[in-house]
């Protein structure tokens, strides 16, 4: 059975994957950083990073995942609307 902490910590592991996927796809020029699938990357990963440092108490990198989730958000509606404009 899985527990929380353990689901915390897998959420953390994955959330991390991703933020590390994200960063070699711009270091590989396989991602642009204006492409919204990098800020899909960057918003899923420390939503999910971020669901570890709620649940582990670490308040100062909470604060960090959550800024980087809004600067994805920002970038991801800035794209649509330059798609859309």
């Amino acid at each position: 059975m899985i527990t929380i902490e353990s689901a915390s910590q897998i959420a953390g592991i994955v959330g991390a994957i991703t933020l590390l996927y994200a960063y070699a796809m711009i270091s590989k020029g396989k991602l642009t950083n204006t492409s919204a699938a990098y800020h899909i990357y960057n918003l899923a990963g420390a939503f999910l990073v971020g669901i570890n440092t709620l649940f582990m108490g670490a308040i100062g990198a909470l604060m960090l995942n959550i800024a980087w989730m809004i600067i994805a958000v920002w970038h991801l509606k800035k794209s649509t609307r330059q798609r859309a404009g």
